[in-house]
């Protein structure tokens, strides 16, 4: 039996509490206020004494003559923060459009009933429309069992073993090795690929491969070595570094007026670029000096053409 109501004294009535949850839990038409009496033998009164003072706070409504238990609020034996983390990622499903939150609200849903929650979210992505999710399904399991595929995209056909599906900035790649003489790295935009033929050949993934892919961070990730960016960062932007840390991000100094330097690894200078440029003057380049030059050379060229 689920205690709703749990009290050391007087155990007589929190058992009859209790109870009434339960009749009402597990009866789908609910059931009246003198059908709960004759079934736990006691008055009346005291059947509308413990709905009203102390269920009505436990999720029984009234509707009409009978009780029940609201659906909602019925128990799925998950905690407050459980429930509270289920509808957090209802809400991020509203940024992928209306049929795939339809598709996720259903599933959501069928865990617990308790998705409203005072959160919002703003996910930033692409729509996935009924054909879109057809093909990640076709996708997810090509990777899965590693077999060779071939799609048409942008005017060509490409041969290709699938590695990941990856969401990057709000949209969806195919991360895939292009077969060809040697094979090459690519991202494929989820919802430009056509015509996707699965190939009757398997195929390993090299360690290495499997090993870089676990660092991919962005659309400009590559399989190439990674290097280390050292950066400065003014105290007036440090704490947004601390609420969400770069991927492999290390903090390796504070200075007395609370600036900081960081260390991340990547593998293309365009992982760090567009963020440099977007905390300007904020932000410094420490090393490699080559990006710092690159930095440079960007402001300069901008402000020669405004």
């Amino acid at each position: 039996m689920i205690q709703v109501v749990q009290k050391q004294n007087d155990n007589t009535k929190y058992n009859r509490i209790n109870l009434i949850y339960e009749l009402l839990k597990n009866n789908s038409r609910g059931m009246t206020i003198t059908e709960l009496s004759k079934e736990l033998d006691v008055s009346t009164k005291t059947i509308q004494r413990d709905l009203y003072e102390v269920l009505s706070s436990h999720g029984a409504i009234k509707v009409g003559r009978t009780w029940k238990i609201d659906p909602k609020l019925k128990e799925d034996n998950l905690a407050s923060n459980e429930k509270m983390i289920l509808g957090i990622l209802d809400e991020m499903a509203k940024g992928a459009g209306k049929i795939f939150y339809s598709k996720a609200h259903s599933l959501l849903s069928q865990v617990t009933q308790q998705l409203e929650h005072p959160i919002f979210a703003n996910i930033n992505g692409e729509y996935l429309e009924e054909k879109n999710i057809a093909l990640f399904e076709e996708l997810e399991k090509s990777i899965k069992e590693k077999v060779e595929i071939k799609f048409d995209y942008e005017k060509y056909n490409f041969h290709v073993k699938p590695l990941k599906l990856a969401f990057f900035d709000g949209f969806w790649y195919l991360l895939a090795l292009h077969i060809g003489e040697k094979d090459l790295f690519k991202k494929y935009h989820l919802k430009s690929i056509k015509n996707i033929q699965i190939l009757d050949k398997n195929f390993e993934i090299p360690q290495i491969v499997e090993d870089r892919l676990r660092y991919a961070n962005s659309v400009w990730f590559n399989l190439n070595e990674q290097f280390v960016v050292r950066l400065f960062l003014d105290k007036s932007i440090k704490k947004y570094f601390e609420r969400k840390p770069l991927k492999g991000q290390t903090i390796i100094g504070e200075d007395k007026d609370g600036s900081i330097e960081i260390e991340i690894k990547i593998t293309n200078e365009m992982e760090i670029i567009p963020l440099i440029l977007y905390y300007i003057p904020y932000i410094k380049v420490l090393e490699p000096q080559w990006l710092a030059d690159d930095v440079k050379s960007r402001v300069e060229k901008y402000l020669k053409e405004i």
